[in-house]
């Protein structure tokens, strides 16, 4: 069992603390830890130096979001390491303590299996957020959501998603499969790997005999995730439509993203007067509108 784990950050001062006791509870299960800073300010990169001094630490000259700083790690998994398997964590995930274990037990049950994830569950509870995942055309439905895990009967299962914070991949799924799409920035990477799965005929898969949790700490200053993410939300998913599934599918994640998403916002608006909510309503409209055009652009991180 030779697993590699890839995590990023960026100006993450805020969780920074709980990030190192969630790194406690999985490091021995990793032959060694890859952290890939995206430029952020130079007094935090330092701090991330000093509270894992035995990672690998990679930093960025530039911001590449989610998926460019996982290839980044990936890549040199794959390069420098003689590793099986390559494990995706995000540094807001908190995880059993053989976690890790099970899922590289699992993942290398099934010669079908490329990619694994396990149950993830609400901060601090014994409920699910997600145990696999189905998708329709009408969207992706979390399996078992708001059940126990203690009453979870199948232990490990297939399923059409993984969690994008929280994979652990075969090496060959990288080789063959290739890496995460670096258009997207963040978010709608679970379908993107979803579909390179599909290509080249590996399943994905979950456990619930061990699970993680999944802590959602957004930066106190703002409290809420910024408008952007609204953005990147909507131009991704007509990017994948555009990349896979073709002419209903790019009508219906526009339609989405112009009208009914943003209506939703203004609604909220209407009825909490909070500005936010119009930021929301706007920032859904624009994604819409770049990604109907095809225009991938990265929008500033600080609005």
């Amino acid at each position: 069992m030779r697993i590699v784990g890839v995590t990023m950050t960026y100006n993450d001062d805020y969780k920074l603390d709980e990030w190192k006791k969630n790194y406690l509870g999985y490091k021995d299960n990793l032959d060694s830890f890859i952290i890939v800073d995206n430029h952020s300010d130079i007094d935090y990169y330092n701090k991330v130096k000093k509270t894992f001094p035995t990672a690998i630490i990679i930093r960025r000259d530039d911001n590449a979001g989610c998926t460019g700083a996982y290839n980044t790690g990936i890549r040199y998994a794959l390069e420098n390491t003689d590793a099986d398997a390559i494990v995706i964590i995000g540094n807001d995930i908190r995880t059993t303590p053989n976690c890790l274990p099970a899922m590289y037990d699992y993942l290398f049950s099934d010669d079908k299996l490329g990619i694994v994830s396990s149950a993830i569950l609400y901060k601090d509870s014994e409920l699910i957020d997600n145990y696999g995942h189905v998708f329709t055309t009408s969207g992706v439905i979390n399996c078992n959501k708001g059940e126990n895990i203690n009453s979870i009967q199948e232990k490990s299962k297939y399923t059409d998603l993984v969690s994008g914070g929280f994979t652990m991949a075969k090496r060959d799924f990288y080789i063959k499969a290739g890496l995460q799409d670096e258009n997207l920035f963040m978010y709608c990477d679970e379908l993107d790997t979803m579909y390179k799965a599909r290509k080249v005929n590996y399943k994905l898969g979950v456990i619930a005999n061990e699970y993680a949790w999944h802590w959602h700490i957004n930066n106190p200053v703002k409290g809420r995730s910024f408008s952007w993410t609204r953005y990147l939300i909507c131009r991704n998913r007509i990017y994948i439509a555009r990349k896979y599934e073709g002419g209903y599918a790019i009508f219906k994640q526009s339609f989405r993203g112009l009208f009914i998403i943003p209506s939703i916002y203004i609604f909220r608006f209407l009825r909490n007067r909070k500005n936010e909510e119009i930021n929301d309503a706007w920032y859904c409209f624009l994604g819409a509108i770049h990604g109907i055009l095809g225009q991938m652009n990265k929008l500033r991180l600080d609005k």
